[in-house]
This record gives C-alpha cells, structure tokens and sequence, in this order.
C-alpha cells in the first residue's frame, strides 16, 4: 500500500515516525556538521586565519534546522557559537572575546542561526498541517464515493423493478430488473415514454400521480411488454419534490404479479371445476372442526339436504332432522367410531321425504390426525344414490311380485304363464336399471380429474378410471414405450418398487405406505412427490384408503397440485427476494395499529433502534422512548397531519441508543382508513442515513474550507492532466476566475519555456507520490511569479495515478528578500574584506540591514544597542 492510500489514522502514525527519525537525525548532524565546520576553517590557510570566518558555520545552522526544525537549528546554533569564541576569537582557547567587532559578528552570527531555526520550524510545522488536512479531505471524498457505489450496486441488483420517471413521462434511470419485466433494453426503455408501455386502461389513473398533491401511489398495474404481451404488476409510486413543491421526478418500484395472478386464476379455475364435477355426480364435501365444532358444506351439500345455501351449515345435532331415525343411527355410530379409533367410514341413509321422493345418501369420513396424533377432524363426502337405491328397490319389488305371481299359478296354469312372463319382463327392467346405475358411477368417475385405480390385495390394479388410463398412456409414449406399464393387470406394488431413476426414493415411499395399507397397518396413507416430464414440472397428492369388502384390496387417488407447488414456490422465492432486499438495503418496516396500541418492527428495524432481536415490546411508548427529544414532537406532528391528509409522509430523525449514539433515520410510510375515513393502522420504512448525513456534514465542512483557503488550491485528473477544481485564491492569483481554469490543461498556468521540465517532474511525481519544488506560474496576462508547489498523487487500487492535488503558494515576496538579503549580505562580506577597520561603514551598513529585516517584519539580524551607550564609534583591532 503507498502513502497516498493509506487511511487518515495510519498516515499520522506514518508521518510522526518519519518525523522523529528526521528529528533525532538532524540532532546529530548538528553536531557533525559544526565539527566539520571547524575541521575545515582550521585547515584552511594561515591567511585566512586572521579573520574567525563565522559564515562558515551558517551552512551546519541552515542544513540542522532545515531537517529538524527549532531544536536542531538551535542547538547548532549554540555548538558554532561556543566553538568559535572558545577557538577563533581572541583570547583564544577562552570564552571571553576582547575586540567589540568580533562581539558583533558573533551576536550576529548567533541572531541569524536563531532567525533560521524559527523560519524552518514554521515551514516544517506548517507542511505536517497541509498534509495532514488533505488527507483528511481525500479520505472524506473516498467514502462518499463508496457511498455512491454502494448505493448504484443496490439500486442495480434489486430484486424488484425500480426506475426514476420525470414530469413529463420520460423515463430517467432503470435498472436491470425492471427492464426484464417490460421487456426492454435499458437504453430503448430511456428513449421511451411512459405511455408508450403503460395499459391504456390503467395509464388514466398513473399519469394523475404527477398533478396530484399526494407524494404516493400504490396499487396493481398492467404494462404492455416490448412483445406486446400483458404484464401484472404491483406498483408503487412516490414523489421526489424541489424546494418549491413542484415534482422533481418520481420514483417507480414494480414487483412483477403475474405468477400470482396466473395461481389466483387457476385455483378458480379449478375450484369451478370441482363444483361443477360434484354438480354432475350430486357429490357434496363436508368438514367438521371437533376442536371448534365449525362445520363446512359445500353448495352441493346444501342441494341434498334442500337448506337455503345463505343459512350457516347445520350444527352435528341439526343434521340429526335431514335423515331417517334409523338411518341417522347408522350414521351416528359410524362417525362415533371414527372419531374415538380413528376408522374411515362409508355408510348407506336414507334421508327424509322431500318433495314427495324418497331419496337416499351414501356418507364417507375419515379422521384427520394434529402431530400428536389426536383426531381433531373429520372429513368427508355425500353422495345422492337414489337412483340405484331405486332400482334395487324396484328389483326388489318385482322379485316379490314374482313369488306372488308363482303361488297364484298354482290355482291356474295360464294365469301362472302371464305372471312368469310378467315376472321376467319386471327382472329384465331391473336388470337394465342396475346396469344404467353401474354406466352412471363409471361415468362420474371418469369425470373426475384426479387419477383412480382400484387394486386387490396384492397389489394388482383391477380397475381404472379414464384419467388414469389417459395419463399412463402418455407418460408410456414420453418413455418410448408401446404399452402402459400402469394399466389393468399391473402388479402396481412391483412398479414401485423396480423403479429407478430420479424418482426411486420417492417410488420406494409409495411402495412403503401402499404395502401398509394392504396389510391393515396403516388406515389411510397420504404422500406428495414430483413427477417432472421433459417438457413440464408437475407434482401430485396420492391417497390410498382400503376398501371395505371381503376381498380387501385399496383405491388409489392421485391428484394434480402442480398449480399449488408452483404457487406455494413463487411465494417462498417473493418473500426470499424481499428479506433479501431489506437485508442488503438496511431497510426496516414497522406496522402500528391505533386501536390497540400494537406496534410491528422487522429484525432490521430493532437493530437501527438498538434492541437485541425479538426485544422489541411492541408498544409506541417503547418507540417514542429511543426518538431523540427534540426530534419527536416535529415528527409526530409532521406524521399525524400527512395522516390527516389522506398523504403519504417522508421525513428524517434521529434516535439515541442505549450507548448514546446518535443515528439519523429516514421514515417513508402512509396509512391505512375505515368506512369513515378514520385511519385504522399507520405504516411504513425506515432506512438509516446517519453515513449519509456525516458525510454530507463532512462534505460542506470540507468544501467550505477549499473555497475559503487562504492559499491556492487546485486538483488536476492524473491521465488528462486536466484541471478537476480549483478554489478562488489560485485562480485569481492567475488572473482567472475559477470556470476558465476547471477543464482546462495544467500546463496553462506555466510559462512555454518551463513545460518540457514540469513534464518530467510530473512523470518523476507518479513514481514518488508525493514532491516539493519551485517553480514559475504564468498569469493570464503573461507576467510571470514564482511559486513553491506541494504536490500528492492519488493513486487507484491497481497502482495506477487517478489524481493530482496541488498547493500552490507564492513566494514572490520572499524571493525578493532573499535577493536583497543576500545582496547585502554580499557586500557587507566584499566590504569586510576590502575595507577592514572601516568600523564606520561597517556600522552604517548593518543599520541598513537592520531596517530592510524590519521593513520585512523580521527580527533585526545585528544588534547595535550598545553604540548608545558607549558613544564614539570604537576602533575594532584587526585581525
């Protein structure tokens, strides 16, 4: 990791520990350096030697403080001071000093090593501040773009459709899940309108959204694909408004409904159909809850028993009125014994006479077990038989006519002949009567839709209806085969159990139950499994209940509930998609519910306001309790008047935590009204935006500050080398104004002559990261300043430069001070070698000095107080 990418706290670490090696280095060079200072003027030529030479000993002063600051300039400062009074002023090997010229060069020389340390103390500590400063607003400028990928990856990943529409019907942003739903691509969709994919018959509606005051709609739509197929939706539509009220843009989320709307449609589908068969084959269906003692008929049951279909179904005791004495005996006892060993039933009654007919029912029940394996219901059938029922009775009846006719034939011989001849004729009608019946239950079961066989004892199918014959057929064709292997005469136990394939595990299950019903273990045995072809995904229920003869043996009932599986699938993977979307988008949802008090909270919404959970009491007080103080009455009056409105509402607070962290959280919700428009239940989200609302403080913090400094500022792209921001001290020391710089080359603000030597220090800065160097700027009106540039390069993850950030200070002030600080420090040197013992002179011209160092506002390099005191200028003893 470089410099420029490590975080803020570490880059201090970085920067201290640099800092005190420098430091304890420079400590060390100071002394160094003023011994090789000495070294050096005592081997210098014995003509030299006549004078100390005290500008020999500035260079250890410069180069300790420069590297070390205040300290080290200090004490090289103090080392040069006492070697040469100990060693170069007379008396030598003294700390005394005879002659009142070399007194003066010495305080001098003292004053300017102490004015150098204080300058280089100034520029290092304000470098370590500079720095320090921009790495804070670099990293303030990272975590916002974080912020802003974050917040694109989860707008393009939702799981449901979500789009920005303007005023006008254009759309602006979509992301991917929305465009599969309509059927377009991103960019056909944002060259669209609106309408051009909205149902005209729902586009009404919609395209009030924008004019209305309300900020929300919600409800299910029709869109018309790019196909030109219909699409159901759940759509919800809120406003994004300016400062002024009017809609900035509106915010569309879609959740595509077909698949529930397909199952809606299908289950009524088969729910007609159900009541249409037990219509054609006068079968009625019955549950009794003996938990509750709620009973359920269904309309066919109402039919049999001729009971007004608004009533409520008859309660056990009432039924009691709808059958013969004897018969409802019967009956009596065969649900008792259900209910107490859990034993099917299938019994024969005869109901009472209505309208004149005598009727009668067939009856089944069978127990349903709760997991502890207590029967808490019953469920069953009644099937009208009357018709059968009538031929028996009229076989019956002709059967006693016959016996009668044949003891009347014994008193005549014709007559005898007529009755026999009669008699047959009666068996005959009967006979056909009894086949019509058997014709008549073939046909009902035909009908049905579910799958039947009937097997014996071993397990050998006996009989089927069409359905199942229709369904072994085609799945023998899908195989390749020529013959059913399920039909008449099938040993189905074998099928099971010779299965192989996918769905062996489930065949073996089959073989289980079914062996045990056979046998008697089991009464009833119920099983779901797959049964997927090639072309489709199908799933059936299979009953096996045992048949109540002689010969023993079971029915087979399979019924399709693949239009259930695929519907109970679509509703695992939508409340999937949705846990998922407000896991990964950190968004709560509450629920309150005025009358009671009650109040709702997601997992997600109980770790924003700091509970464990499942700790939430669920009561307003337990939520108004975390709110910030002065946040709750602006939010409940800001809630309670969108509520009296009939109007969403979306507003942001702050709750306090346990802890006493603050967080900022953004609640969007509505509310739901009875038939006199009172609202039953508040409702709605909350996000948090406390990162958001940070950095947005950190942001203006930090952008105030760039616009304010006091010195130039400016960032430049690393690859175009372009001119990103700039702030108005930079450009008007150029004499721009901000909009013609941003955008523009960098190499604008350098003179022609300079360009090809800031090229190579910009490629020398991308391998460094960082540098400080001098060099001129070019103002707008082609004058030329110098100017001491600080420079950082922001590189990206792959080592790449991205960024260039400059501060730019001009030094034309203190160039031209140091040129005239030199300049006479040139001449007082020429002067003293050329003029020595013009003490005078010398005077005069470091009171010029003195004053040019006031005129700059620094200290005075030469003290002269003590002319003023000892009067007539001294005779200085040269050396």
């Amino acid at each position: 990791m470089s410099i420029a990418e490590l975080p803020f706290g570490e880059f201090s670490k970085l920067v201290s520990s640099r800092y005190l090696l420098r430091h304890r280095v420079a400590y060390v060079l100071a002394v160094l350096l003023v011994a090789v200072a000495l070294a050096i003027r005592l081997s210098l030529p014995a003509s030299f030697g006549e004078r100390p030479m005290l500008l020999l000993f500035l260079f250890p002063v410069i180069v300790s403080a420069l590297l070390g600051g205040l300290g080290p300039g200090l004490l090289a400062t103090l080392m040069a001071a006492v070697v040469t009074n100990f060693q170069l002023l007379p008396p030598f090997r003294s700390l005394a000093i005879a002659g009142i010229y070399d007194v003066a060069q010495w305080m001098l020389f003292i004053a300017n090593g102490v004015l150098i340390s204080l300058f280089s103390e100034f520029l290092l500590r304000t470098r370590q501040r500079e720095n320090a400063h921009w790495r804070q607003l670099l990293e303030t400028r990272d975590k916002l773009r974080y912020s802003q990928t974050l917040f694109q990856t989860t707008f393009e990943h939702a799981a449901v459709g979500i789009c920005l529409l303007a005023p006008d019907g254009r759309w602006l942003k979509a992301n991917r899940t929305f465009c599969e739903i309509v059927g377009y691509s991103r960019d056909e969709l944002l060259s669209s309108n609106f309408s051009d994919i909205a149902h005209r018959e729902d586009c009404g509606g919609l395209l009030q959204v924008p004019t209305d005051e309300a900020d929300g709609f919600s409800g299910d739509q029709r869109f018309i694909r790019k196909n030109g197929s219909i699409v159901w939706v759940k759509l919800s539509a809120s406003v994004a408004r300016k400062p002024d009220g009017s809609p900035e843009c509106f915010i569309l989320i879609m959740e595509d409904i077909e698949q529930r709307e397909q199952a809606v449609l299908a289950l009524h589908n088969s729910e007609t159909a159900l009541k249409i068969a037990q219509r054609l084959a006068a079968l009625g269906s019955w549950a009794w809850d003996l938990r509750t003692g709620e009973l359920k008929w269904s309309e066919q049951v109402y039919s049999l028993f001729g009971r007004d279909p608004h009533l409520p179904p008859a309660d056990y005791d009432e039924v009691a009125r709808y059958f013969k004495p004897e018969s409802w005996q019967r009956l009596q006892a065969a649900v008792a014994k259900a209910c107490s060993d859990g034993v099917a039933y299938e019994c024969e009654a005869e109901l009472m006479d209505h309208d004149g007919q005598r009727r009668w029912v067939v009856a089944r029940g069978e127990p349903v077990r709760s997991e502890q394996a207590n029967i808490v219901a019953l469920h069953g059938t009644l099937q009208d038989i009357s018709p059968r029922k009538q031929a028996e009775l009229a076989l019956q009846d002709a059967q006693w006519a016959a016996l009668e006719k044949q003891g009347e034939a014994r008193l005549a011989a014709l007559n005898l002949m007529e009755d026999a001849l009669a008699a047959r004729e009666a068996v005959e009608v009967a006979n056909a009567s009894l086949r019509e019946s058997e014709e008549f239950k073939r046909a009902i079961l035909d009908s049905v839709s579910a799958n039947i066989a009937v097997l014996d004892r071993d397990g050998v199918i006996v009989s089927v209806n069409r359905p199942w014959q229709q369904f072994a057929e085609d799945n023998a064709l899908a195989c390749g085969k020529f013959v059913d292997v399920c039909g008449i005469g099938t040993n189905y136990l074998q099928v099971c159990r010779q299965a192989l394939g996918p769905y062996r595990q489930a065949s073996l299950a089959v073989f289980t139950g079914l062996s045990a019903v056979l046998e008697g273990r089991l009464p009833r045995f119920r099983y779901e499994y797959a049964c997927h072809s090639a072309q489709t995904q199908r799933w059936f229920a299979m009953v096996v209940t045992p048949l109540e003869t002689a010969e023993g043996g079971a029915v087979v009932s399979q019924t399709n509930i693949t239009e259930r599986k695929l519907a109970e699938i679509a509703l695992v993977e939508s409340e999937e998609r949705l846990r998922l979307a407000q896991s990964s988008a950190n968004i709560g949802i509450w629920d309150w519910h005025i009358a009671s008090g009650k109040v709702q909270w997601t997992a997600e919404l109980e770790a924003m306001f700091g509970y464990a959970p499942g700790t939430f009491p669920g009561n307003y007080q337990a939520f108004s309790q975390v709110v910030y103080p002065g946040d709750l009455p602006e939010l409940e009056h800001r809630r309670d008047a969108a509520v009296a409105a009939h109007q969403s509402f979306d507003f942001d607070f702050r709750v306090q935590l346990q802890s006493g962290c603050v967080r900022w959280l953004n609640s969007k919700g509505g509310a739901h009204y009875d038939e006199m428009g009172k609202p039953k239940r508040v409702f709605g989200i909350c996000i948090d935006i406390t990162e958001r609302k940070n950095t947005e403080s950190e942001l203006k913090l930090w952008a105030q500050a760039f616009e304010n400094a006091e010195f130039g500022l400016a960032i430049a792209d690393a690859q175009t080398n372009l001119f990103l921001a700039v702030n108005p001290v930079f450009a008007a020391e150029r004499g721009y104004n901000t909009e013609e710089l941003i955008g523009k080359p960098v190499l604008m603000v350098y003179p022609p002559d300079l360009i090809d030597q800031i090229k190579d220090r910009i490629e020398n800065l991308d391998t460094s990261c960082h540098g400080v160097f001098e060099a001129e700027h070019q103002r707008k009106d082609g004058s030329r300043f110098p100017v001491m540039i600080d420079v950082t390069v922001i590189k990206s993850g792959d080592g790449k430069p991205v960024r260039r950030v400059a501060y730019a200070l001009d030094i034309s002030e203190r160039k031209a001070s140091e040129l005239a600080l030199r300049e006479q420090t040139d001449a007082l040197q020429r002067f003293n070698r050329a003029m020595v013992g013009r003490e005078v002179d010398m005077i005069a011209l470091k009171q010029t000095i003195n004053e040019l160092s006031r005129q700059l506002g620094r200290e005075q390099p030469y003290p002269l107080a003590f002319m003023e005191r000892t009067g007539p200028t001294p005779t200085l003893d040269a050396r």
